[in-house]
C-alpha cells in the first residue's frame, strides 16, 4: 500500500488545526478503513521534525487499541522518518501510506499476515499525525473466505494472488480517505460568520441543512445512527409581552449557550428561527437522544434568566425526537417528524420530550402525518 496522496494543504490543515477535532477525524478514518478493508487502527502519535522530542503520544486514545511494542515502535518511528524525509517546503497536505519492515523472525513466522501498517497525515509543514494500522490475522482469513465465496469459480486462492488483492484492497482504502479530509474541511468551512446566527452565534439553517445532509450520507454508508431534536421555547410571546422585545432578544441569545453546554461537543446546535432551535446528535442511538433531550429540558427549566431591569425569568422548552433511520431517512423528512412531534409536546402540556414514533415502524415516518403517529413520552409535565 505504500503512496502518497496529495491533497490541497489549506484543506487537511484546516480540518486538523484543532485538537477537538482530531477525535472525529480519526473516529471517521476507523470507519472508513472498517468499511473498506479489514484493517484496524489502533493507536496515533504525533511527529514533528522540528522538536528534539520529535514523537508524541497524540492526545486522544482510540477505544480498545493495542500499543506497538518498543522495539517495533522505534523501528515504526525510523521508517515513517525516513518517508517523510526532510522539509520539503510543503505547508502541509500529504497522505504517506506504508508497512512497517518486519525482522526476520516476524517475517518466518506463520501468521505474518499480521503486518504494522501506517498513515502519516500532514498537519503542516513539521507536524504530522500518524496512525498505525494492523489487519489481525482472524480479519485477513474472513477476508479471504468471503473473496473465494465471491468468486464462486475455486475452492480456493492461491496464498500470494491473496495477497496481492488484499494489499490493493487496503491501498484504495487508504488513499479514499482524502476524500473524507475534503469532506471535514468542508464543515469547517461553515464555521464563519456565513453559517453563524448573528444574535445566538449558534449555526443557522444554511449549516444546518449542509450538516444533516453530509450526516444522512454518512450514516446512510456506514449503517450508523443519529438524532434531531427541535426545541420550541414555551410561553416565549409572554417574555416579549411582559419585558420587553429586547429581554426576550437577550433570553435567546443566554438559550443558545445553556443549550450548547447541555450537550456533547461534537453535537451540531443551531438557531432554526425565532425561538426554535434544532440539535444534530451525531452518532446518537434514540435512547442517547432521549437522554440528551431530557437534560437539555431540565438544564433549561432550572436557568435563571435575568433581564437587563433586574426581573428573574423562568422558561421551559417542548421538545420532538426523531432518529435516522428509524423515523426518516432524509435531510426534509427528519426535520418535519422532529418539528411535528415537538408539537405533540406542546399539545400534551409542555415541557416535554417526545419521540416520534411512525404507526408502520421503522422508516414509516417517510408520509406519516401528525395524526397518524404514535408518540413516546421521555418526561412529565412540569409547571410553566
Amino acid at each position: 500500500m505504500d503512496g502518497v496522496v496529495e491533497i490541497p494543504g489549506r484543506e487537511l490543515a484546516g480540518a486538523l488545526a484543532g485538537a477537538r477535532r482530531l477525535p472525529e477525524l480519526v473516529r471517521l478514518f476507523g470507519e472508513h478503513l472498517l468499511a473498506n478493508s479489514s484493517a484496524e487502527a489502533f493507536e496515533a502519535w504525533w511527529f514533528n521534525g522540528r522538536e528534539p522530542a520529535r514523537w508524541e503520544r497524540a492526545e486522544f486514545r482510540i477505544p480498545g487499541a493495542r500499543t506497538l511494542d518498543p522495539a517495533m515502535l522505534a523501528t515504526a518511528c525510523n521508517t515513517i522518518e525516513a518517508a517523510i524525509g526532510g522539509d520539503d517546503g510543503s505547508s502541509g497536505g500529504r497522505l504517506l501510506t506504508g508497512y512497517v519492515p518486519q525482522s526476520e523472525h516476524q517475517a518466518r513466522r506463520a501468521d505474518d499476515s499480521q503486518r504494522t501498517g501506517y498513515a502519516a497525515i500532514q498537519a503542516d509543514a513539521h507536524r504530522w499525525l500518524v496512525v498505525f494500522l494492523r489487519e489481525p490475522v482472524h480479519a485477513f482469513k474472513q477476508w479471504q473466505a468471503g473473496w473465494i465465496k465471491r468468486d464462486g469459480r475455486m475452492a480456493s486462492v492461491p496464498e500470494s494472488l491473496l495477497r496481492e488483492l488484499r494489499a490493493a484492497d487496503l491501498s484504495v482504502a487508504l488513499d479514499s480517505f482524502a476524500g473524507h479530509v475534503r469532506r471535514q474541511f468542508e464543515i469547517e468551512q461553515a464555521r464563519t460568520e456565513l453559517y453563524r446566527d448573528s444574535l445566538t452565534g449558534l449555526y443557522n439553517m444554511r449549516y444546518l441543512e449542509l450538516a444533516l445532509d453530509l450526516e444522512v450520507r454518512r450514516a446512510s454508508r456506514f449503517g450508523t445512527t443519529f438524532c434531531v431534536l427541535f426545541v420550541d421555547v414555551d410561553g416565549f410571546k409572554k417574555v416579549n409581552d411582559t419585558h420587553g422585545h429586547l429581554a426576550g432578544s437577550a433570553l435567546l441569545s443566554e438559550m443558545g449557550a445553556v443549550i450548547k453546554d447541555a450537550v456533547r461537543e461534537v453535537d451540531v446546535v443551531a438557531r432554526y428561527g425565532g425561538d426554535e432551535f434544532v440539535l444534530v446528535l451525531l452518532g446518537a442511538s434514540v435512547e442517547t437522544g432521549k437522554m440528551i433531550a431530557e437534560r437539555v429540558r431540565e438544564v433549561v427549566a432550572a436557568q435563571r434568566f435575568v433581564t437587563a431591569a433586574g426581573k428573574d425569568v423562568y422558561v421551559t422548552v417542548s421538545i420532538g425526537l426523531a432518529a435516522f433511520p428509524e423515523s426518516a431517512r432524509s435531510r426534509e423528512q427528519l426535520l418535519r417528524m422532529a418539528d411535528e412531534t415537538m408539537y405533540a409536546s406542546k399539545n400534551s402540556g409542555k415541557n416535554r420530550v417526545t419521540v416520534f414514533a411512525p404507526l408502520g415502524g421503522v422508516g414509516a415516518g417517510d408520509g406519516a402525518s401528525p395524526g397518524e403517529m404514535n408518540v413516546e413520552e421521555a418526561s412529565s409535565q412540569a409547571s410553566v
